[in-house]
């Protein structure tokens, strides 16, 4: 049947099919389709990246905090490190 959307083949690979027998022996027909299988699959990897994303800005804004409370550099210090790692 024509369609405007993108089409997919799945294989169903030992591997996969592994992975789908145990879900099937116990919902049966009830068993959810491939579509559902990949959307629900989809909506939890974007929760995953979603809350690494606020972790990581979590992490970030601590960093910064611990940073600015922290007592101001030694500038001198800095200088004599930075001209001690300097390359001829």
């Amino acid at each position: 049947m024509p369609t405007s959307h993108p089409r997919h083949s799945i294989t169903e690979t030992p591997a996969l099919a592994a992975a789908l027998q145990p879900l099937r022996a116990r919902l049966g027909a009830d068993a959810p389709t491939l579509a559902e299988l990949v959307m629900r699959g989809a909506e939890a990897k974007l929760r995953e990246l979603e809350a690494q994303d606020r972790a990581q800005a979590q992490a970030l804004q601590t960093f910064m905090s611990r940073l600015c409370a922290g007592p101001p550099p030694d500038l001198d210090e800095v200088r004599r490190i930075r001209h001690a790692v300097r390359q001829p």
